[in-house]
């Protein structure tokens, strides 16, 4: 548990880096950007960098325009589809654990439930949805 917490944290640290190297790679854009639009000279700062940088620009679109924060991506594609929720039991649930797992399907929206059950493969039949992208994976 101990090297799991101190992987984490080493991958946090390092998203955290790239996040900074992206923002300064943005303002760049950003400012040659703004010269295109309004005609005036590109900033002497960036003119070493303004071929490369042009052609990046030109390959954005307005999803990848804007950087991103890599801290709560989780939902990042929340406005564009819903999620899809697979609720699953225990092996042998009791009657009021199958009553909750029904009105937590209605609460829900897009929630499918599946009855595990003595079932040996549905752990790779799960894997396979998601892998067809029929359940997201949030």
């Amino acid at each position: 548990m101990h090297r799991r917490n101190i992987r984490l944290r080493r991958e946090y640290l390092y998203r955290k880096s790239l996040e900074g190297k992206e923002r300064l790679l943005y303002e760049k854009k950003r400012k040659i950007r703004e010269a295109l639009e309004e005609g005036k000279p590109i900033p002497t700062e960036l003119r070493n960098e303004e071929a490369a940088l042009r052609k990046e620009i030109d390959l954005e679109d307005e999803i990848t325009a804007v950087p991103r924060s890599t801290i709560d991506d989780e939902y990042a594609n929340a406005p564009e589809k819903d999620p899809k929720i697979l609720l699953t039991t225990s092996r042998n649930p009791s009657a009021p654990l199958t009553q909750f797992v029904k009105e937590l399907k209605i609460v829900f929206p897009n929630a499918q439930r599946m009855n595990r059950g003595g079932q040996v493969g549905l752990l790779l039949g799960i894997i396979f949805l998601f892998n067809i992208s029929i359940i997201t994976s949030y």
